[in-house]
């Protein structure tokens, strides 16, 4: 679901058809802790990787206040904007065109069943066939739909439709910025979405496979559930990898940043032998960061079994088959191994680029960091229908 700049002032976005054709454009996934860009070129099956960054979103504080600082959203905003027009002036060849993405609590993806109109005569009503789904002011949203199949409810014709609606601060704050970066944004896309373009090109085409997609992202996890290449539950999470930072806070004492960097450098251990030898070996840092860790995992587990509940209550012959783990804190070590565990069910991290020429020299911890700015990439100009 991606909302075309063409259509912005009618306030009626529409549903990108990943595949079509179209323009290049650069993906832009502008996250709380730092800027992914993935450029592609070619088609779906036959991309190629032009190039990519991860840009950290830094505090302008110096000194001993640095260490302690949260930027503004204010703050945020300028610095993701000087930032990428940095990264627009520091090549040739970078794209004009943009594709960026939103999420969180200011986006709501509904399932929905309208009566069955044409995709012409479901835009002239959306507003009012939209408004008791959606939990916001239905004239301070942008909405989207995209009709999946045609059903009989109580004898009447009806069509299963998605419906999302972006409230337009959030909207605008991403193009906003793009433009104030000197880019020309064409699509904004919701992270979930983005997710799906990203796995219809890793899963083989004839994969029957109902996937759950955990996006861990510094400030919020995405889920996004998946079936025959159609997103069917999405939802957004406050448990993330800044949740983990924090608790390592509370249980070490140290700063943000410094949890940050414990929370990678130590990871989990997730047997008794591995926390009994790192306290025979004086390592209680470790075992700590490894606590603080566990318990924001196990919260984050309890969110994924009731999402799984959700989805299967819905029919009984729907069961998730694999979970792909996308975003930073898909690389602490061991947490993998104890999503699978926990879940039992085969868990992997999420490479965007596994089918991707060109794209060899791409560091493997950079790989679920990503995810989202490459199904941004997938997008092209013209592809929403």
């Amino acid at each position: 679901m991606a909302f075309d700049i063409a259509d912005y002032l009618d306030k009626l976005p529409s549903l990108p058809i990943p595949g079509i054709g179209g323009g290049e454009a650069i993906g832009i996934d502008i996250g709380s802790a730092a800027i992914k860009i993935v450029q592609l070129k070619g088609s779906p099956g036959k991309y190629s990787l032009v190039r990519w960054s991860v840009i950290p979103i830094t505090s302008s504080v110096e000194g001993e206040k640095a260490e302690k600082a949260e930027l503004t959203p204010e703050e945020k905003k300028a610095n993701a904007t000087n930032l990428l027009r940095n990264y627009r002036g520091s090549g040739k060849g970078i794209p004009k065109l943009a594709v960026s993405s939103v999420s969180g609590s200011a986006v709501i993806v509904r399932y929905v069943k309208f009566q069955k109109l044409t995709r012409k005569e479901l835009s002239k009503t959306i507003k009012v066939e939209a408004e008791p789904y959606i939990p916001f002011n239905v004239e301070e949203v942008f909405i989207g739909f995209h009709p999946l199949r045609d059903v009989m409810e109580e004898g009447k014709p009806k069509m299963e439709t998605v419906l999302v609606a972006a409230k337009q601060d959030l909207v605008n704050q991403r193009v906003e910025i793009l433009e104030g970066a000197g880019f020309k944004p064409s699509i904004i896309d919701v992270d979930a979405f983005a997710l799906e373009a990203v796995l219809d090109q890793v899963l083989d085409s004839a994969s029957e496979e109902t996937v759950l997609i955990a996006n861990i992202g510094f400030s919020q996890t995405n889920f996004v559930i998946i079936e025959k290449a159609i997103s069917m539950v999405v939802k957004d999470s406050p448990i993330a990898g800044n949740s983990v930072n924090k608790a390592i806070v509370k249980n070490l004492g140290v700063d943000i940043r410094t949890a940050e960097r414990l929370k990678l450098a130590n990871g989990l251990l997730i047997t008794p032998q591995e926390k009994e030898a790192a306290l025979n070996e004086g390592k209680k840092e470790a075992v700590g960061v490894s606590n603080a860790i566990a318990s924001v995992a196990k919260d984050l587990i309890m969110e994924i079994k009731k999402l799984i509940e959700f989805y299967g209550i819905q029919g009984s012959d729907r069961q998730i088959h694999r979970v792909f783990v996308s975003g930073g804190s898909a690389n602490i070590k061991n947490f993998i191994p104890l999503l699978s565990k926990e879940l039992n069910l085969p868990v992997e991290k999420l490479n965007p680029f596994a089918k991707i020429s060109g794209a060899e020299g791409v560091p493997e911890e950079y790989h679920a960091t990503l995810g989202v700015a490459a199904g941004l990439a997938m997008r092209r100009p013209g592809d929403v229908k």
